[in-house]
Parts: C-alpha cells; structure tokens; sequence
C-alpha cells in the first residue's frame, strides 16, 4: 500500500502539470478551472459560496475498479515503463497510476489516449488509420493538444453505455499499450454498473 500513494501523488502530479500545459496553449481538459487569479493567493481572498451543491451524477467506474484495473495493467506489463489513466463518461480524470519506476510523462499520454477515447467514442487504435487516411480529421486531432491518436485509450462500458475510459502509455517497444489496457478491462469488465 505504502507504493500507491507515491505513484497516486505522482500521478496527480502529472495531471496538473498536463492540464496546465493544456491551458497555455489554449484548451483545458473536463474538470479543468484553471489558474485561479494569477497564481498568488491574495491578502484578502473575497468570501467563497459554501452552499452545498448537489454531487455529479456523471457515469464512472467505482474508484476500487480503477485501481484495480491500474494495478492489474501494471502487474500484466510490469516489463514496461508506463503510466495508466482513468476517466470518468465526461472524460474527467478519477484516478492516474504511475508506476514505480515509471516515467510520469507517460501519465499526461494516457491521459490524452483516454480523453480521445471519449470523445470519438471508440478505443484510439480505431482512430489511428483514420486520422492518417482523412485530412479533416487529422486536423481537427491536430486542433485541440488534449486529443492524440496513439493506440492505448479504450473505452469502459456497462452494457452500451460509456462510463469512461482507461489509456495507457509507454509499453515500448511495440506499441503494446492498448494490449495493456485490455488486461485492465479484463479484470473489471464483469463488475462495471
């Protein structure tokens, strides 16, 4: 247990640091407010809205499932330096998995690989001929630096309905991430509601 917390932190880490990317260049990821004011926090902050607001009724795999799929990829492809993401049906990150030893630049990778995902609704591998095949499309990936076409983003379903998205990054040589992600999904599928 000690390990998961390191990588969790990491991993929130990198998700920061990517959305923050994101945001220089002009597009924020889902669930992504920004900077606030100018980064500093002032000396007098103005009084907050504490009124209770209602939770989000946003599909999303239990948080337990989304370890548990992270660690299972981790332990299928424990040969690999990579980072796992999972998003919730609106494409807002719920949990990002680096592993020991990993590279935490793999995490902003999965992160877009999962987003992507969500957004064509369809696993990434499916998106990568079409996006060499059609220059529209390949613009529009091009557009927005929170999409990229790399195979490792699936899709998590109960029964039709979309509740998120597991990417995976960094299984090379051989792009192996989307073999990766489907071990994940294997270990959950039976238990997603």
């Amino acid at each position: 247990m000690r390990h998961i917390v390191p990588s969790m932190l990491a991993g929130t880490a990198a998700v920061l640091f990517a959305t923050s990317g994101a945001l220089a260049a002009g597009g924020a990821l889902p669930g992504d407010h920004g900077r606030p004011g100018d980064g500093i926090w002032p000396v007098n902050p103005p009084a907050q809205d504490m009124t209770p607001r209602p939770p989000t009724k946003t599909r999303a795999p239990a948080i337990d499932l989304a370890l548990k799929a992270a660690q299972a990829i981790a332990q299928g492809c424990k040969q690999y330096r990579l980072g796992v993401t999972v998003l919730n049906a609106a494409a807002v990150p719920i949990l990002v998995y680096i592993p020991d030893g990993s590279d935490a630049s793999h995490a902003y990778t999965a992160l877009r690989k999962a987003y992507t995902a969500i957004t064509f609704k369809a696993a990434t591998s499916q998106l990568v001929s079409k996006a060499q095949q059609d220059p529209d499309f390949a613009a529009q990936i091009k557009a927005d630096p929170n999409l990229q076409v790399y195979s490792g983003g699936i899709l998590l379903k109960a029964g039709d309905e979309i509740i998120g998205a597991i990417g995976v990054s960094g299984a090379e040589p051989g792009h192996h991430d989307e073999e990766c992600a489907l071990i994940g999904l294997e270990k959950i599928k039976n238990q997603l509601k």
